[in-house]
């Protein structure tokens, strides 16, 4: 019986950790200006820590899932 708990104890986070990367993020709903003027900071800062560069990726990201469907906001 623990084994098969810790199976889908395992399974479940993993169904959770894909819907969640499946879902719309802060970044899909953020205008065209907005994200243009994130990326433009994220690209101007120096010594960037972990967090930041963690959220510039994300920028990023959407900033060439926006380009992939024709529109070039950044």
């Amino acid at each position: 019986m623990g084994s098969w708990l810790r199976n889908m104890k395992y399974l479940l986070m993993a169904v959770v950790i894909f819907l969640a990367a499946c879902g719309d993020n802060e970044f899909s709903k953020m205008s065209d200006k907005e994200l243009r003027q994130r990326d433009y900071q994220c690209k101007m800062m120096a010594n960037p820590s972990t967090a930041e560069i963690q959220v510039c990726n994300n920028i990023r990201r959407e900033c060439e899932r926006r380009a992939a469907d024709g529109h070039y906001a950044c």
